[in-house]
Order: structure tokens, then C-alpha cells, then sequence
């Protein structure tokens, strides 16, 4: 089997935590057979993930993945396809995670899995998650969100604050899945694709979410949510989803979507209210806080 050439490498972001430091690196590869798939090697995480594809011969492709995942000791790949395409991966042992309605330009993404570390694929806490998704579920009736309360504000982030946004994501996270506590990467993805809001109280930030927009898809993740414990309960994320929503009808993206640590009953909670629905758990999928955690998979489509 002829394996596929590297094209090129761009992107090598680097990210630190107590893990120590890594590497992550997009990687783009082709063939003279029309293959093209993108990747990113995320040493974080330890997985890899397809970015982007254009394939005509899966078995060529899916082998060339399994060897990048065993040279990289990934232990996961990720792979969203469209959804004419799931039988592809159905034989090469790849799970269905999760669904992601319009992901592609207003097709459906179906997110699989391959675990090459077969120990990955287990959950250590699924019954505890399973039973708090169904208390949240339970309690959908969405609740009226309240204003920020007196003394908080909430605007868009803007180069100034870059220096208080990262200092507020290291006091709330040991460690993180994507290099968000380097600032020099916070300062570039500020400038092509990710829109952060943030709550203060006075000139000090204490809550802050991000939209990171996929301009080819034409679809946004909610994500980087994090608030200081002693600010929390007060509503402050769920405003701030709000406003990013705004500005994504705006910018005219429809297709929204957001990973919640699956232990968290406040953050899964927060996007139920506001009327995402529940579309898969990825297991063991983000080195946060030290540990890796499952993902509840949220999805929302807003009316443009």
C-alpha cells in the first residue's frame, strides 16, 4: 500500500501545562490518486483529528490514519464525515460518537471514533453521567435568564485584555485542550477565527466563552467557557452564550454546537436552557484539569 506524501506542515502551535510542554501540528496530505486529508496531531490530547478530507479510496486513507495514530501514540481518532459517507468507516472499527445537524454547509457531520488505545474507549464515569444528563433533560423547561446582576458587564474581548483572558483560563484550568493559556496563540486565533466575550466587574474579568467559527463549513463551536469559582451561579456564562449567539446570526452562521465536560451539571444545564439538544458523549476526548474527560455533545441551530 503506496502511503501518502507529505504535502505540507503549518500551524505547529505550542502548548504548555503539567503535563509539560507539546507540539500540535496541522499536517496536510496528498496523493496522485486524489486523496487529500488534513489533520491535525494532537499531542494535548493525545489523538488526532481529520480536519479536513477528500477521499476516493477509504481503505488507503483510514490505513495511512492508523499509522500517523500509532507514530504520534495517539490514542484516539476523530473523524467527522458527512453523512452519505458513514459506511465508509462502519467496517474499520470506528464508532458513532455524536451527530452535529448542518456542520457541513448545512449537511449533517457524523462524528466516529477509533479507539487505538483500546482502553480509551472506556468510561470510568458513565452511569454518574448518564443519570445527571436525564436530571438536566428532566428539567428542560427553559428558565428565564436573567441580567447580569449589579456591577457586571459584559462586552467583546478585544488585544488589550488578551493578557487578563489567559490569566483567567489558567486560574480556572491546570491544564487545557487547546494551547488557550499561551497568549501569543490567544492573540492570532483572535485574528482570523474565534470571537471571545467576556463578563467583568470593574476592569477585572471573571468569566469569559468563545465562538471558534469554521468559515468553510460555515459552522461555530461554543467553547473556552470558563468563570472564577467565587463569580459562578450567577447566570454570567449563559449570558455570554447569548451575546456570542448575536454575534454569530450576524456573521450568519447557523449551525452551533458545544462540548460540555459531561460531569458538569452547570455547563450542561446552561446549554439546555438555552435550547440545545443533547447529540452524543465523546469519551475520554479533552485533557482538561488534569484527567481526561467525556464530552456531551450539544447542538443548536439558529434561525438566520
Amino acid at each position: 500500500m503506496e502511503r501518502l506524501v507529505t504535502h505540507e506542515a503549518t500551524e505547529r502551535a505550542c502548548c504548555s501545562c503539567n503535563r509539560g510542554e507539546y507540539v500540535n501540528e496541522k499536517i496536510i496530505e496528498n496523493d496522485n490518486d486524489g486523496n487529500y486529508i488534513e489533520i491535525l496531531i494532537d499531542h494535548t490530547n493525545e489523538r488526532l483529528k481529520v480536519l479536513d478530507y477528500t477521499v476516493h479510496d477509504w481503505k488507503k486513507v483510514l490505513c495511512y490514519l492508523e499509522e500517523a495514530a500509532s507514530m504520534n501514540r495517539s490514542g484516539k481518532i476523530i473523524f467527522y464525515v458527512r453523512g452519505t459517507e458513514d459506511i465508509a468507516l462502519n467496517n474499520h472499527g470506528y464508532v458513532l460518537e455524536g451527530v452535529i445537524p448542518a456542520f457541513f454547509q448545512g449537511e449533517d457531520a457524523l462524528c466516529y471514533s477509533r479507539f487505538a488505545n483500546p482502553e480509551r474507549s472506556y468510561s470510568l464515569n458513565c452511569e454518574q453521567e448518564e443519570e445527571l444528563l436525564k436530571k438536566i433533560q428532566k428539567e428542560k423547561n427553559p428558565e428565564s435568564i436573567n441580567e447580569l446582576p449589579e456591577g457586571y458587564t459584559a462586552r467583546k474581548i478585544c488585544n488589550e485584555h488578551v493578557n487578563e483572558l489567559v490569566e483567567l483560563y489558567r486560574n480556572t484550568f491546570s491544564s487545557y485542550p487547546s494551547p488557550l493559556l499561551d497568549i501569543e496563540y490567544v492573540h492570532n486565533v483572535m485574528q482570523t477565527h474565534v470571537t471571545f466575550y467576556g463578563v467583568f466587574v470593574g476592569d477585572i474579568l471573571v468569566s469569559a466563552a468563545s465562538a471558534e467559527v469554521d468559515h468553510r463549513n460555515r459552522n461555530s463551536e461554543i467553547t473556552d467557557c470558563a468563570t472564577l469559582p467565587e463569580h459562578r451561579g450567577k447566570g454570567l456564562l449563559s449570558n455570554l452564550i447569548m451575546l456570542l449567539e448575536k454575534e454569530m446570526w450576524v456573521q450568519k452562521i447557523a449551525a452551533l454546537y458545544s462540548l460540555a465536560r459531561a460531569g458538569s451539571y452547570g455547563m450542561n444545564a446552561a446549554l439546555c436552557r438555552l435550547g440545545y439538544e443533547y447529540k452524543g458523549r465523546f469519551i475520554n476526548n479533552c485533557h482538561i484539569g488534569g484527567r481526561y474527560e467525556d464530552m456531551n455533545l450539544w447542538v443548536k441551530n439558529i434561525k438566520i
